[in-house]
């Protein structure tokens, strides 16, 4: 692996955790727009019950939010597997 491939893997794994603390902080704080921007806009996401399109999942993560418990997610032991163009 060369250096620029390293400094760039590097930078992928970091932008990668920003995502998942910006998702986390959105579920968290009920901010729709944080949530909207931890994904790309044709994402999926299948989550406990839910599996479908990315904007339902917010939609309704938002919705149930907004009247539910309070929630709180950290996030530890992050491994991120760098594959190509995926991870």
């Amino acid at each position: 692996m060369t250096t620029t491939s390293t400094l760039q893997a590097l930078l992928d794994r970091e932008a990668i955790r920003e995502v998942m603390y910006a998702y986390c902080r959105g579920i968290d704080r009920c901010d729709e727009a944080a949530l909207r921007a931890s994904y790309w806009p044709d994402a999926t996401d299948q989550h406990g019950a839910y599996n479908g399109s990315a904007t339902g999942f917010i939609d309704y993560a938002v919705k149930a939010r907004t009247n539910g418990p309070r929630m709180i997610h950290q996030v530890t032991n992050i491994s991120i597997v760098l594959k190509g163009t995926q991870a």
